[in-house]
């Protein structure tokens, strides 16, 4: 189990950009990620650090959208309650824009 905090956590960004990328297993815990401008190599063999070739984990030392799309092709159970919780987010924001089209509509009528 790879410790996310310890690598830098889960940034709310990273996660909804890594729902968009694909995700071929290599073996071993290896991963090939295609879908953004590059494609990229992922390694989770270790424990405790993923290791990825993008600048953004390389430079930024971040827990990249590549690292984050291969947990979640793995079902890591943090990475997939992270996405409930972006997913309840987005849901809320839906329900309020909603609520204020229906108040609009009203105080117009």
């Amino acid at each position: 189990m790879i410790d996310l905090a310890a690598a830098g956590g889960v940034e709310e960004g990273r996660l909804e950009r890594c729902l968009d990328l694909h995700v071929r297993p290599l073996g071993g815990g290896r991963y090939y990620v295609s879908g953004g401008c590059e494609p990229h190599y992922v390694d989770l063999r270790s424990p405790f650090l993923p290791r990825c070739d993008c600048g953004d984990h390389l430079w930024r030392e971040r827990v990249c959208k590549h690292i984050l799309a291969a947990l979640l092709r793995e079902g890591d159970e943090l990475v997939i309650r992270e996405v409930g919780a972006l997913v309840r987010g987005m849901r809320a924001v839906i329900r309020e824009v909603r609520a204020r089209r229906r108040w609009a509509r009203r105080a117009a009528a």
